[in-house]
């Protein structure tokens, strides 16, 4: 039996029809609030007609991470887990509650599979939680995460969550750590990576030069699973499918969605400007901030990422960031 943790969110989901599909028997936890209808809509448009019969295998649990006997008992029978659960905010008012969530329900997590005896645990973490070649290199597992005052809230949580799994392994819990660039895939265009899609399909005329990676989602769940199957433990591997500046990206998605690409350079001073001003208006009327500093940062950074120990240990050969728009698309109007 495998727990996955996060199974309704944008890796969660995949994970799950990855796993399901493969014939693997899935626990799947989600929060007692949340909507099935991204999984249903997933699986529907992978899967078509064996959609319903895939989703039947899967054993619905509702999880609280902060409550460590329930996840006690929620681990009754289960040898692996995978760990994609996550609080995603780039807003400094949210940084406690993703502390507690992100590090502190990862703690409970890993002291609990270390008392049921787990086989293995695969974390879901990020790019975010990895540092930076000052040189402009690219990053891989080798590169040490330095605390900054640029590093998120988010980065912050992850990287402690991170401390929590190794710390677990030196307690004796077999574990993995990935760390997927920006995922690009199938998701509501009003939550995670799909609300860069939104904002294009909206019409967006700023872009910046800072660079980042960019991975499909369908690859992080295989690479989950592959990981999963694997005899590998203690290792950490990024998932990482292309490098590309916020201005390729956005102009691809522009491309894809008959719309106008962004024209318009936002400077690293007009971002700076912009961030307070929204924070300004969002304290007046009382909204969270649609820009905040460590999003108008993360714009102009310039980080590239390799997915080479992957690529080279397992012969996998990731997607193309135009299959991964091209798949998105087609999911979104799938939908209409």
């Amino acid at each position: 039996m495998i727990l996955l943790t996060g199974a309704t969110g944008l890796v969660g989901s995949h994970v799950l029809f990855s796993l399901t599909s493969k014939g693997h028997k899935v626990r799947a936890a989600k929060r007692e609030t949340s909507d099935l209808g991204q999984v249903e809509a997933i699986f529907k448009y992978y899967a078509k007609e064996n959609a319903a019969a895939l989703l039947a295998k899967v054993e619905w649990v509702d999880a609280d991470l902060e409550d460590y006997f329930s996840i006690e008992e929620m681990l009754n029978g289960v040898n692996y887990v995978v760990h994609a659960a996550a609080k995603v905010s780039f807003n400094p008012g949210e940084a406690g509650r993703m502390l507690k969530v992100n590090a502190g329900g990862t703690a409970n997590l890993v002291n609990a599979c270390l008392d049921k005896g787990v086989k293995k645990l695969v974390y879901v973490s990020s790019i975010s939680s990895l540092g930076r070649h000052p040189d402009g290199k690219e990053v891989d597992e080798n590169v040490e995460w330095q605390p900054d005052e640029n590093r998120s809230a988010y980065s912050h949580s992850k990287f402690r969550a991170e401390m929590e799994v190794w710390r677990a392994s030196k307690e004796g819990l077999p574990v993995i750590i990935v760390n997927p660039s920006v995922i690009i895939g199938p998701v509501d265009w009003r939550r995670s990576s799909g609300k860069l899609f939104y904002s294009v399909r909206k019409g967006m005329p700023f872009y910046t030069y800072g660079v980042t990676g960019f991975v499909d989602v369908r690859d992080v769940a295989e690479s989950i699973s592959l990981l999963l199957e694997s005899d590998v433990v203690n290792e950490r591997f990024i998932l990482n499918g292309e490098n590309l500046s916020f201005k390729e990206f956005f102009s691809k998605v522009a491309h894809s969605l008959n719309r106008r690409p962004p024209f318009i350079n936002a400077r690293p001073w007009m971002a700076d400007i912009g961030w307070r001003l929204n924070h300004l208006l969002c304290l007046i009327v009382g909204k969270a901030p649609a820009i905040t500093k460590d999003t108008a940062n993360a714009a102009h950074n310039k980080s590239y990422y390799s997915a080479e120990k992957f690529s080279k240990r397992f012969g996998f050969s990731f997607r193309s960031i135009d299959e991964a728009i091209e798949n998105t698309i087609k999911w979104y109007n799938s939908r209409q």
